[in-house]
């Protein structure tokens, strides 16, 4: 399996939560945002026929945009364990944990209940992935991967365990980002940042390791009883990100122009590990007009000041960390 690849296929399942969230935003932006009392069929009807379309098309596109590249074979297993210091693996656990709140807002949406909807929308997400995840079991180039069930497993897990315990998201699994600059180096590291994780901020968004965090964000106020006169929207959150990644498992790769050579960059490959503070309006009242940024604020996670520790260079702050 080509490096580039796997992080092509991997932005699909993000370009899909994207389009999951849209419909999500766009239902709280309505005047009719309200869940529905009891099933309201023309929601329901709307509701159901785009869950459809986008499951089939999105798995449509795979196949005809990137299986057809290759054979199909035996069933077979792909251990990818060691690849991007495991960004890849919490980006899976953060994209089924979205999906699965965002489909459970679509579902409440259109009357169904709170516990169906959270199992509707629980399985309907999982059942996406995995279909995912076997057809790259048959693909010559790919393999199945244990560990992108297991953390598709943790995701949906997440979602649904506090869902069904609690009936509301105390822990929220979040994304954000800011360009890591590789791509805008000159020589041969920055030619392979770029065909690594693309030209554009669209492309590295979804694709640049190096860029993305990941964070668990708890909200406070319902962790601790829900007091009164403590700010609903205060969370604290826990982050993890890598940088200087060229590579999947080291930053060595073919010469592009010299297929029997290999080009290597002795940049320090490290993890970082991070604590901060959040937003989150679950709670919160907002003016109609407003309702749109709730699915948005449990999606981004907020620039806050911020403590690091990274295997390089210990602990260091942040004013504002992205």
């Amino acid at each position: 399996m080509t490096l580039s690849l796997i992080t092509m296929r991997f932005s699909a399942l993000k370009t899909s939560l994207l389009l999951i969230f849209c419909i999500t935003a766009e239902v709280n932006a309505q005047r009719w945002y309200e869940p529905a009392d009891s099933i309201n069929k023309k929601r329901a009807i709307v509701i159901a026929s785009a869950q459809g379309a986008l499951y089939t098309s999105t798995l449509v596109g795979l196949q005809f945009a990137w299986y057809n590249q290759y054979q199909n074979g035996t069933f077979k297993f792909f251990n990818d364990w060691e690849g991007w210091m495991q960004m890849d693996k919490v980006g899976h656990a953060a994209t089924a944990y979205q999906i699965g709140t965002n489909l459970y807002k679509i579902n409440r949406w259109a009357g169904v209940s709170k516990k169906r909807s959270a199992w509707y929308a629980t399985g309907l997400g999982y059942s996406y992935q995995t279909v995912i995840e076997v057809m790259d079991g048959f693909s010559q180039g790919w393999g199945f991967s244990n560990y992108d069930l297991l953390f598709n497993t943790i995701g949906s897990g997440a979602f649904l365990a506090q869902q069904l315990g609690w009936e509301e998201q105390r822990f929220r699994i979040k994304y954000s980002f800011w360009p890591s600059g590789l791509t805008r180096l000159d020589g041969a590291e920055g030619r392979r940042a770029r065909n690594l994780y693309g030209e554009n901020l669209y492309e590295q968004w979804l694709k640049d390791y190096n860029g993305q965090t990941y964070w668990v964000s708890a909200n406070i106020w319902s962790l601790i009883g829900k007091p009164a006169g403590f700010p609903k929207w205060l969370s604290v959150s826990a982050g993890y990100s890598v940088n200087n990644l060229l590579g999947a498992e080291q930053n060595i790769w073919e010469d592009p122009d010299d297929p029997t050579q290999q080009i290597s960059s002795n940049r320090v490959r490290n993890r970082q590990l991070l604590l901060s503070l959040d937003i989150d309006l679950e709670h919160t009242s907002l003016p109609k007009g407003l309702v749109w940024l709730r699915p948005l604020f449990g999606l981004v996670k907020l620039p806050f000041p911020a403590l690091e520790w990274n295997s390089i260079h210990g602990f260091r702050g942040y004013y504002l960390y992205f």
